[in-house]
């Protein structure tokens, strides 16, 4: 177990002089309420089936020392991404959330490993630097970590620049002494609930990832109808919890810069779903939209095109009639009754034809359906 006389000191003058907006310290002991959170979100069925961990990767996610072997503490840092850009409102664009405009995680990650260097080169220790890590907790450790508290909406909030923040971390062997939570809650608020687009936030705290669309537009579960509907513009994430909460009404804008993975606030429609593979990897490859799969941004596109109700996107939209992925296909179809209506029975009943896969021609059926018939 490594010692150091002052280092608290020393890491927070390190951590300002690199950019690092907050930065907090605690323990490495295992974080026992929230594996029991997790578990009983997974009870609760919020989780979908295909998204539930696997036991030893829950108890990786909440054990911080799985990652550091002597673990003693961890640092936990955030960076703040609010820029005050407004968000895209052309109907031809797909809106990308503020949070993943640029990876502002990587960012920061780097920003932590030069921190980390300099506590091995002064303290003797050893280190291991993480930023969105999807097995490390890294929530439930900046509250531990005093660095903010959960909204109500599940996100971290922090005192001076809101819940519109990234978090990374440090586990090291290093012995240091660990901050005071904050004894700060939402109170009666309830506005991120209220404005939540699908009701995903069931009960404070506690998100049903099965009608999130920050979860949803990531991956490639299936989007239930009504999910599609309020779905509006957003091509990747949403932040409309975050954007109704009181605590990110006066929070400044940061006047950093961040070039890696920069992608922008919003990207043209068309373009996405005519995207190949190599096009998809060249234009996100180093943000978190190109760890996601190409046909769930072009999904997502469809969707965003279907309920744009514009009839110029109806000539690229049928000809993802015949795209490989069933998805795409399912969408689509989906896309073009939204847009046409009731003119739109034709074009599904000569899909049914043709299409073998079980779930299309579900949602096909369904479609026919639900169309009024034509006057």
């Amino acid at each position: 177990m490594m010692k150091a006389s002052d280092p608290k000191s020393k890491i927070k003058e390190t951590a300002k002089g690199l950019g690092i907006d907050g930065i907090g310290f605690c323990d490495a002991g295992p974080l026992d309420d929230t594996e029991k959170a997790f578990r009983t979100a997974i009870d609760r069925g919020f989780i979908p089936a295909r998204s539930v961990p696997r036991d030893s990767t829950l108890v990786r996610l909440t054990t911080p020392a799985r990652h550091l072997k002597g673990a003693r503490s961890v640092i936990s840092a955030y960076q703040s991404y609010f820029t005050g850009e407004p968000p895209a409102t052309d109907p031809e664009r797909g809106m990308i959330a503020a949070y993943t405009r640029s990876n502002y995680y990587e960012d920061l990650r780097r920003r932590l490993k030069r921190l980390a260097d300099v506590m091995e080169r002064d303290f003797g220790c050893r280190t291991k630097a993480f930023s969105c890590y999807v097995t490390l907790a890294e929530k439930p450790l900046a509250r531990k970590a005093g660095l903010g508290f959960y909204g109500k909406n599940g996100v971290i909030i922090t005192p001076k620049h809101g819940s519109y923040v990234v978090l990374g971390e440090i586990i090291t062997d290093l012995e240091l002494e660990p901050d005071e939570m904050l004894d700060t809650t939402c109170g009666s608020c309830s506005l991120c609930m209220d404005a939540c687009p699908t009701g995903a936030i069931r009960t404070p705290h506690f998100i049903d990832r099965n009608i999130c669309i920050q979860h949803l537009s990531s991956g490639m579960d299936p989007i239930p109808r009504d999910v599609r509907e309020h779905w509006a513009n957003r091509l990747y994430g949403c932040s409309d919890c975050q954007d109704a909460c009181p605590y990110n009404s006066s929070i400044p804008p940061t006047g950093r810069d961040v070039a890696v993975g920069a992608v922008g606030s919003s990207a043209r429609l068309d373009e996405i779903i005519a995207t190949s593979d190599e096009e998809f990897q060249a234009r996100f490859a180093d943000n978190q939209i190109g760890m996601r799969g190409r046909n769930a941004i072009r999904r997502n596109a469809v969707m965003i095109a279907g309920n744009s109700g514009l009839d110029t996107f109806l000539p690229l939209l049928s000809t993802c009639l015949a795209d490989d992925d069933p998805v795409i296909r399912l969408n689509s179809l989906w896309a073009i009754a939204r847009i046409k209506g009731p003119s739109a029975k034709t074009l599904l009943e000569a899909a049914m034809r043709r299409e073998h896969e079980p779930e299309v021609l579900k949602e096909i059926k369904s479609l026919l359906d639900g169309l009024a018939p034509v006057e």
